[in-house]
């Protein structure tokens, strides 16, 4: 935002974002036995970079180790955007991978946890600078490492909760890469979801965020007799 608004940093007061309950996300207990389930949940559209997760998929299954893995997707499909998800669904299917890909219906809080809990990692490639990414903090507090493209909020996310690991923007080689590494090393994930959990649990709930925020406005909102 500095740089959008051409504003020296020292100008902003950052508040990080809050869940409304962290810990209500649960205990993963893991997704399927084999830990190769790569999750999207974000609106199904190209701006969110859905193709490039697809594609980077379609190179994961070729990758030694991964020939299994799995590609579950959740999020808001509009009218406008169908011709574009029905374009990719035709390319997995081109590829033999159509039976491993999942479009799930996550209609309220309950389902999109329990979608969250059948992930072993989650990836939402966006091609712009996405300024917010709360999916990613909602897959962190359900134990879910996340891979995310290196730009926007996601590296001071990722520097604050330690949970994922980030690619190069754009790319689907390199994001096949970064998800291969973490679905072929199972402790490596583990680390990164128990770190990532125990972070946005500690410091990304609601009731710290308006903490913080009442704090920034104290710093500047004069007492009503001084007004």
């Amino acid at each position: 935002m500095a740089s959008l608004l051409d504003v020296p940093e020292d100008r902003f007061r950052l508040v990080p974002m809050g869940l409304a309950d962290p810990e209500s996300f649960g205990q993963r207990e893991g997704g399927r036995a084999d830990g190769l389930t790569v999750g999207y949940l974000a609106r199904i559209c190209p701006h969110k970079g859905f193709h490039i997760l697809v594609d980077a998929f379609l190179r994961l299954r070729a990758m030694p180790g991964t020939e299994r893995a799995r590609l579950h997707v959740a999020g808001w499909l509009g009218r406008s955007d169908r011709a574009f998800f029905e374009q990719q669904r035709r390319k997995l299917a081109a590829a033999g991978a159509i039976e491993a890909f999942e479009h799930v219906e996550v209609p309220d809080r309950e389902s999109k946890i329990r979608f969250l809990h059948g992930l072993d990692l989650l990836s939402v490639p966006t091609v712009y600078r996405e300024p917010k990414g709360i999916y990613a903090l909602e897959a962190l507090a359900a134990g879910v490492p996340v891979v995310l493209p290196a730009h926007g909020a996601f590296p001071e996310l990722l520097e604050a909760t330690g949970g994922g690991r980030l690619f190069e923007p754009g790319v689907p080689e390199r994001l096949a890469g970064v998800l291969h590494e973490l679905l072929v090393d199972p402790g490596a994930r583990a680390r990164l979801a128990e770190e990532g959990r125990d972070r946005v649990r500690e410091r990304f709930d609601a009731v710290t965020m308006a903490r913080r925020t009442l704090d920034v406005w104290r710093q500047y909102a004069r007492p009503a007799q001084d007004a």
